[in-house]
Formats: structure tokens, sequence, C-alpha cells
């Protein structure tokens, strides 16, 4: 699942200071990632809001601090995303580069063929990134319709003229003839309408009022007609999402379940009203999304190596033996066919210029130690990079992939992402042998 991670607490509000309206630095405010706004002062109603963003959210999006004048500073991490307080202002935290990127980052970490990546939008508005979002889930649910729905048995009760299931003895005693003609059971249907589908629906219906674009919301409503034949609107929580497993015979719904978890489980917060504004919010983590864009890339480039295999998420050794021994699992792990390691790589976005944190190196460094293997922290378009060193014999390197090439199509973004992905093999492989360098 593409997780959203908590990103710090939120700081105490001097109520006494608090602004009585909100003046912001600029309408929209932007941030890109990993920048903080100057400090300003904000309304009642906003300064309650974004005190409770943990609650609501379950998880900040973004960092929240007051000065002792009761003014407040916002300030980006990794999510990328759009906010909109009671008041009405907009905060826009962005990747730094068109929402197409944005859209193809997205498009590759998910692996959908979207047939329309035209949009050269610049991140200026909060339907852009919306709009991204839709266009996705457009996709994965026209794949999913051109399958079919799945169907799944229910639990039903109905009046019917025949006994079907089990008898409801006391629905039936409380029928208002003292000898009917037809029977109120319980039985389980097997229906289209069933948790899934329903969830798929809510989905929908949330992004249907969110996307900017026309022509895209027109796909949607049409979408949704097409769902309502067979589906019907339910309140769906994202605990329930979360419970849902697929099997062998509903796995085309995998993305398109992904998106559905991402846009429930941050489902915009409930109305909180000044005047006619509505506060809504959707975030995407990008460390999550990179991690995905990491994977793919590495399976698709070992694909060309029939000698090498790749692992996301794998489980690996522990360092420290008993009750104090700590589960890793790095994010990509090379071995062989015959299940020998190669090298392990930890993928990292960070668009900041300044050095890797000490805890991205310690964890590396104990896969490295671990797996005894080279090891490579794997960070996006070349903003962060590191000196390479050695840790216990074996080479530990940064590496930087096209994330941010200047390509002119989808096509284009993916060999030039991919291609850096090669390069970087060819660097931890001696003669394409399979043959790792200490």
């Amino acid at each position: 699942m593409t997780e959203l991670l908590p990103l710090g607490g939120l700081g105490p509000r001097i109520d006494e200071a608090a602004g009585t309206e909100t003046e912001p630095p600029s309408e929209p405010i932007s941030l890109g990632e990993h920048e903080t706004t100057e400090s300003f002062p904000v309304s009642e109603a906003d300064a309650e809001f974004l005190e409770s963003m943990e609650q609501r959210f379950g998880a900040a999006p973004l960092g929240v601090s007051f000065g002792s004048d009761g003014q407040v500073t916002l300030s980006s991490d990794s999510f990328v995303g759009v906010l909109t307080l009671p008041s009405g202002v907009r905060v826009e935290v962005t990747p730094k580069r068109t929402v197409t990127r944005l859209l193809w980052a997205l498009q590759y970490a998910f692996d959908t063929p979207v047939d329309s990546t035209d949009l050269e939008t610049d991140f200026t508005s909060a339907s852009s990134f919306f709009d991204a979002i839709g266009i996705l889930f457009r996709t994965e649910l026209r794949s999913v319709l051109s399958q079919g729905l799945h169907r799944d048995y229910v639990p039903t009760s109905s009046v019917e003229e025949r006994v079907k299931g089990r008898i409801d003895v006391q629905r039936q005693l409380q029928r208002p003839s003292p000898v009917t003609t037809d029977f109120a059971v319980n039985y389980e249907a097997f229906t289209e309408d069933n948790d899934l589908n329903q969830a798929v629906l809510a989905a929908l219906r949330v992004l249907i009022k969110l996307v900017g674009d026309d022509g895209l919301t027109s796909q949607l409503r049409a979408q949704e007609r097409q769902l309502r034949e067979f589906v019907s609107v339910a309140s769906v929580q994202p605990a329930a999402v979360r419970r849902i497993e697929l099997s062998r015979l509903n796995n085309h719904y995998a993305a398109l379940l992904e998106l559905v978890t991402l846009v429930l489980e941050r489902e915009f917060f409930e109305d909180i009203r000044a005047g006619n504004q509505r506060s809504l919010a959707l975030f995407v983590n990008m460390n999550t999304v990179f991690e995905r864009i990491i994977e793919r890339a590495f399976r698709s480039v070992a694909r060309d190596r029939r000698d090498l295999r790749v692992y996301g998420q794998a489980a690996i050794p522990d360092l420290v033996d008993g009750p104090h021994a700590v589960s890793m699992q790095p994010d990509v792990l090379v071995r062989t066919t015959d299940e020998r390691p190669v090298f392990v790589a930890d993928a990292k976005w960070k668009t900041n210029p300044h050095s890797p944190s000490s805890r991205d190196v310690y964890q590396l460094t104990s896969y490295i130690l671990s797996l005894e293997v080279p090891g490579v922290l794997v960070y996006p378009g070349g903003r962060v990079g590191i000196p390479p060193s050695t840790v216990g014999g074996y080479s530990l390197h940064s590496f930087a992939v096209a994330t941010d090439s200047d390509a002119s199509s989808y096509d284009d973004y993916v060999q030039a992402l991919e291609g850096s992905v090669e390069e970087l093999f060819e660097q931890f492989l001696v003669g394409g042998s399979g043959t790792a360098l200490r």
C-alpha cells in the first residue's frame, strides 16, 4: 500500500495572540518539499484546523508551529498534495516539477497504462493535483470494468415469495397477515453490490467533486453511472477498506484498491465551515511512491539479465540475535538465480541538496554487514550524493535515478529513468557477469 506517514508533531498555539483573519504570504501558499513559509497571522478557525490535522488525518501532512505572537509557520517534508483551510486559503506542496511529471511518476509507480498524458498544466491549482489522481483512477477503473466487476456472497435480508436461505422467525412473526404468502428470509446473495465495489464507488464520488478538468469529470461521471447499475451508495470507512483482501479472482483490482485506499484513508476532513468554505486535503507520501518506482525499475532492468532476480521489501537476517533483534527489510535486494545476494539498495526520496542523514547511512550499513554485499542509497534526480566508502570490506555508494528528466513523453521519461538504473547495475556488476564489486 502507498502509506501516508506522519511528518512530526504540531506545536502549541497561543490563543490570545491568534490573528482574527488569515493573511497568507501568497495565494495560494506554495511549498516545495522540505521548505518553510514565512510566519503569518491566521484566523481562529484556521488555527484550530491546523492544530487538529494530526488527529483528523491520522498524521500531519504539514509541520505547524506557532510563534509567541500567535503567527503560524508551515513546513513541508516528503508529502505532496493540496490542503484548503476553512478560510479558503489553499496550501500546495509540489515536487518542483509540472504536474505532468508528477503524473508520470505516479503512473510508473502504480504501473498504470494511462493513455492521455498530455496534461502539461503547471502545478498552480488544487484541481491539477486531484486531476493527476483522477486520471490514474479513471484508467484503473476502466480496466476493472472491462474485465468485469467482482461478485461475492453478501448477507442479505429480504421478503420473498418462497423460502430462500433461512426464515427470519422474528420478522416473520411481525408480518401483518396471520396467513402470509411471502417469507422474511436471510440468505447469501452472490452480487456485485459488495464491500469492494462499494469502496470503489465511494472513492469515485469523492474524486468527482474535486477534479478540475471538465472532460475528466465527465468521464468519471460516466463510470459512476456504470457502477450505480450494480452497486449501491454506502458509507465506507477506511478501516473496512483495509480489511479487504484480494484473491486470484479479483486481483485485477490491485492498483485500483490502492488508489481507493489513498482517497478514502485520506478522505477530506469533515465539513469545517467558515462561511461557505470547506476544508479539503489530499496528500501522497513521495517516500513510498519512490520506493515503488525503484522496485519496478530494478525489476525491469533485471529482466534483461537472466542471472539476476529482484526482491522488494525482502526479509534479511538480523545482526543481533535474541529478544532485541530488529526486523530488517531493505527496499530492494538483488540476488542471482541461485539466491546468492549481489547488492542491496535503499530508496530515499530527498530533493534537498544536503547530505543524507546519518540514519540513512546506518540503516544501509546494517544491511551491508548482514548480507556481506555492497550497498547503495538511491535518490531522485541527482540532487543528493555522498562520497563512496567501505563498510566491512564492502562498498557503500549513493546513486541518483532520472526522475526529473526533461523528457517530452512518458515513454521517453521511462527510458531515461530505467536507463539510469541500468547504469547503476553496471556500476555494481563486473562486465554484466553478476559478480558483485567489493
